[in-house]
């Protein structure tokens, strides 16, 4: 488990949408919890990949909310990308009876009778970075990925000056990513002169997407910019310099990590898109823990079966370009 602490906290929660779903009867309403102790009461982040540098920030947003609150925080999961042990994870947590749960759901339709399961035994769950849509979980929390992906089609339309071919590096399929994917489409629609020439399988590892990029770039010498849609953008840096394409193709990135921030510092990538993960579980457990302990105005509301939780909360994105890119390092 990563435990370094960071300096800089975000502290935008960005559009939280307050709405009162019609859902309320399908979703498993387990009554108001008796508050245990501090000692005993512990809401735990199933990872998809608890390694990755990515949820640094994610697993020290839990932790000062569970300090705040007075109750404990977990965080685990698979240490690399491993949806079947991520699921076994999260069912074998089940039995322990946490709190709460909090799961990104990168394959949805693996996690939602898991989601489901939790729900019934009486454990609230939310969704973080990624949405099990199908499932009955309580909130959705995250950047709303096909807004994320209108932001950067139009950095990319700006950067190329509303005319080029662009490729995409992603991992086809992936539900957040086919997301951010139609969000670029759909703002280039009032650009004629933009195109998507080819979208390569980055497999969510730098070394694959150095490979896939530099292809890419090969089989398309028109190319004006390459986008990373998840966050090997290492890669794709590390493939503009095989093929000699740094300053001639541009890139533009997706979430952070030592090697994108300072590829964008360095001017080698035009800019990243930064999502606030601090938010996702900051804000998830402080939700979750007000699901088990409503106020006497949200206790109200459950008897009437209506929901109390927002139906998701979009912590918005933040385009960080050589010029703030310090910020965050």
């Amino acid at each position: 488990m990563i435990t370094r602490r960071k300096a800089l906290k975000w502290a935008g929660a960005g559009g939280m949408s307050l709405m009162l779903a019609d859902s309320a009867s399908a979703r498993a309403e387990a009554g108001p919890r008796q508050a245990p102790s501090a000692s005993t009461e512990t809401y735990v982040m199933v990872s998809n990949v608890s390694a990755n540098p990515y949820w640094i920030d994610a697993q020290d947003g839990g932790q000062d909310a569970a300090a705040e609150l007075g109750v404990r925080w977990q965080y685990t999961g698979p240490a690399a990308y491993d949806t079947p042990a991520q699921v076994s994870t999260f069912e074998q947590l089940i039995s322990t009876k946490p709190a709460g749960i909090v799961v990104p759901a990168l394959q949805p339709a693996a996690l939602t009778a898991s989601i489901n399961k939790a729900l019934s035994a009486g454990i609230p769950v939310v969704t973080v970075d990624t949405d099990a849509p199908a499932s009955n979980r309580l909130t959705y929390l995250g950047t709303e990925n096909y807004q994320a992906g209108v932001v950067m089609g139009q950095r990319i339309v700006q950067v190329l000056g509303g005319k080029g071919k662009v490729g995409l590096s992603s991992v086809p399929g992936q539900y957040n990513l086919e997301q951010r994917i139609q969000g670029i489409r759909d703002s280039f629609k009032g650009h004629p002169g933009m195109q998507v020439v080819a979208i390569v399988d980055n497999k969510a590892d730098d070394s694959a997407a150095a490979t896939a990029v530099a292809a890419l770039i090969q089989a398309h010498p028109d190319l004006g910019l390459v986008a990373s849609i998840n966050a090997t953008g290492a890669g794709v840096v590390a493939a503009l310099r095989q093929t000699g394409q740094v300053g001639k193709v541009k890139a533009v990135l997706f979430d952070r990590n030592p090697a994108i921030l300072q590829a964008v510092k360095a001017g080698i990538a035009d800019s990243t898109l930064i999502q606030r993960t601090y938010m996702f579980t900051y804000l998830g457990v402080r939700l979750l823990y007000s699901y088990n302990h409503p106020t006497k105005y949200l206790a109200t509301l459950r008897r009437n079966r209506i929901d109390t939780l927002p139906n998701s909360v979009d912590t918005g994105i933040i385009v960080a370009t050589k010029d703030v890119v310090g910020a965050f390092m």
